[in-house]
């Protein structure tokens, strides 16, 4: 017996000696670095994505790998000995299985007859669903709740577990109205992904648990059961509600509790708020009986008040015009949250936690912008303000802001020009943001290449190239980067309102989270917006690229999330020029001749939307199909100059 164990233990042990020894033998891929000589120039192969032990999604099932074959034509390339396709200039991009732990990829090329490898490891977290597989098991990092959680009696829970595949999992929550062994479905794409819902009884009483899951009919007929790591709180609905201080003034608020994104484009909070519910992380906001919102817990801070929440009150309304703006001032006791959401017709201005409006007007009827405006009450505690424009008018841009207590709202006119026969963009102030910064050390700012051209240096040299054509026609041009300076999303910015921009066009190149595939459908340009008043503008720069750029059309996407679109101020856009993780699109960015297709959209884009006629020396023959147009922004109705309460 002892003979045959050391026997059936022999294979494995060789087995892994020779893995062992392959893993040692095969050099691991340089990147970057390579190209600033801290690694031999002529490596056979490069990777530029991802980057060595780099820690992707968590429950990653693939990942793409970009770099290149610097070997004569013809070469064949494997990455786990799977085949992938190499493009003329031995760039490469696949997307590859990956496993939990730190996982390896083994490249294999072959030119003239030789053999050449390189590696890569990457860092998949989580655990590997081979070590949940002969047992019974569930994976302690991956069970809800991780973090503390506070609900109120009819909310929803989603309970979730990762254990051993096919299997009978159960959850339940001691001392809570039915929840005794809630069966939790396994997800049929995802093996070993086990959810519930979970409604937490309307007549609950404040009780304090933690989840409890279990399971069985594992393998060998094995059983699991492990506790969640935090509590969940049921908070008592006549007592929830607890005052905050907001920290940040001006912050943004999310319609969910997620770590990014899933951002109310229109709402900021200000001064005391009140929470009623946790999770993830992330206090719950009521500002109504009909809304809430979501905050980081490190963006505010709990108060001890036994006193009545500070109510707010609007006691007068100030329109003041100026050559450059329309200054409305509402005057009240202290700052509260808001909503400011544009509209083609009109803007919307809700102040929450605030009892009334006292209807104290002072008006300047000069505005060329303000028809009318009306105040309601729809919900208790909540003052809404909509001011309408004038027939076939919108602001350029729009700002707020508390002043003690007071928000002022300002409704920027459109700049005047002083256009020349021979300069007809003379008084355009216009920025050009190159995006992202100069990083050449890993992980880098922004997107990477195959062969190693970083964002940051793509897009200064489109912004150049795009400032002396606009600067021939008359239009100062505010660059954001000259060279290696680094600038932060913060002071773009403040640059475009120190230097007084007009327009703010953020230039970028594509890329993708690393667990989608690059090559699953067709990638090229893209523009996006997020107001009505950048509408025209990336309307303009779009329609040019879909004349002038040959590449798949992505859309005109309205982007609440994208830091540059959300500039109030003036018309912001942000352009993806192409995906520079793709071969034949990155060729295009690095090259002078390739970059001329984006630069002569961006200009006719920019001369269309100031209404100048292209020059014939500039005018270039179309590399795209003739389109349908777009459909046209919707006309703005005309509204009577009074402000009264609306029924």
């Amino acid at each position: 017996m002892r003979m045959k164990r050391i026997l059936f233990f022999l294979p494995v042990i060789f087995f892994c000696l020779i893995k062992t020894t392959v893993a040692a033998e095969v050099p691991t891929a340089p990147y970057l670095p390579a190209q600033e000589k801290t690694a031999p120039a002529d490596s056979p192969i490069t990777i530029q994505y991802p980057y060595e032990k780099m820690t992707v999604s968590r429950g990653a099932k693939k990942i793409f790998v970009l770099g290149k074959v610097n070997l004569p034509a013809p070469v064949s390339l494997t990455i786990n000995e799977e085949p992938v396709s190499v493009h003329s200039n031995g760039a490469f991009v696949a997307f590859v299985p990956v496993e939990n732990g730190e996982f390896l990829l083994v490249l294999t090329a072959q030119s003239n007859g030789k053999s050449y490898q390189a590696q890569r490891r990457v860092i998949v977290p989580g655990t590997s669903l081979q070590n949940l597989s002969d047992r019974a098991a569930f994976d302690k990092e991956e069970v809800f709740p991780l973090s503390a959680v506070e609900a109120l009696p009819g909310d929803t829970l989603d309970l979730y577990a990762r254990g051993t595949p096919h299997a009978q999992v159960t959850a339940t929550l001691p001392g809570f109205k039915n929840a005794r062994n809630i069966p939790l479905k396994e997800e049929a794409s995802s093996p070993g992904i086990y959810r519930a819902q979970y409604v937490i009884a309307a007549d609950q009483k404040p009780k304090t648990s933690k989840v409890v899951y279990r399971m069985k009919d594992g393998p060998n007929h094995s059983s699991a059961k492990i506790t969640a790591p935090d509590k969940v709180t049921i908070l008592a609905s006549q007592k929830a509600l607890r005052t905050a201080q907001i920290l940040s003034p001006a912050v943004k608020l999310r319609k969910i509790p997620t770590e990014r994104e899933n951002l109310y484009p229109f709402y900021r909070a200000y001064g005391k708020v009140q929470v009623n519910g946790r999770l993830n992380n992330q206090y719950r906001l009521r500002l109504n009986e009909q809304e809430t919102a979501w905050l980081e817990s490190s963006k505010l801070r709990l108060l001890n008040e036994e006193d009545p929440f500070p109510l707010n009150q609007i006691n007068h309304f100030t329109q003041l015009v100026s050559a450059d703006k329309t200054r409305i001032v509402f005057s009240g006791l202290h700052a509260v949250p808001i909503s400011v959401h544009e509209f083609n017709d009109r803007l919307e201005l809700t102040f929450y936690y605030t009892e009334n409006f006292a209807e104290n007007f002072s008006l300047d009827a000069t505005s060329p912008l303000i028809e009318n405006t009306l105040w309601s009450q729809p919900a208790e505690n909540t003052v809404l303000f909509k001011i309408y424009f004038k027939p076939n008018k919108r602001p350029w841009g729009h700002a707020y802001d508390f002043e003690n207590g007071n928000l002022v709202l300002d409704l920027i006119h459109q700049p005047v020009l002083s256009p020349t026969a021979k300069k007809p963009l003379t008084g355009a102030r216009i920025l050009l943001d190159a995006g992202h910064s100069p990083k050449r050390t890993v992980p880098y700012d922004g997107a990477v290449g195959p062969s190693g051209y970083l964002e940051y240096e793509a897009t200064l040299a489109l912004a150049q190239d795009l400032k002396s054509l606009l600067e021939k026609q008359g239009a100062t041009v505010i660059l954001t980067r000259h060279g290696n300076n680094r600038m932060s999303l913060q002071d773009r910015y403040q640059l475009a309102l120190k230097e007084q921009a007009h327009i703010f066009i953020s230039l970028h190149y594509n890329a993708l989270p690393e667990t989608i595939n690059p090559l699953a459908r067709a990638r090229g340009y893209c523009v996006y917006y997020n107001y009505p008043h950048s509408f025209p503008l990336a309307q303009a720069v779009y329609q040019a690229f879909t004349k002038r750029v040959p590449l798949p059309d992505n859309g005109m996407i309205a982007n609440d999330v994208l830091f540059i679109p959300r500039i109030a101020q003036m018309p912001s856009i942000l352009v993806e020029n192409a995906y520079l993780i793709l071969p034949e699109q990155e060729e295009m960015a690095r090259s002078s001749a390739g970059r001329k297709v984006f630069v002569q959209a961006l200009y006719e884009g920019i001369l269309n939307f100031y209404g100048v006629k292209i020059p014939a020396s500039n005018k270039q023959k179309n590399t795209k199909r003739r389109r349908s147009k777009p459909q046209k922004p919707a006309v703005i109705k005309p509204a009577q100059l009074v402000v009264k309460a609306a029924n």
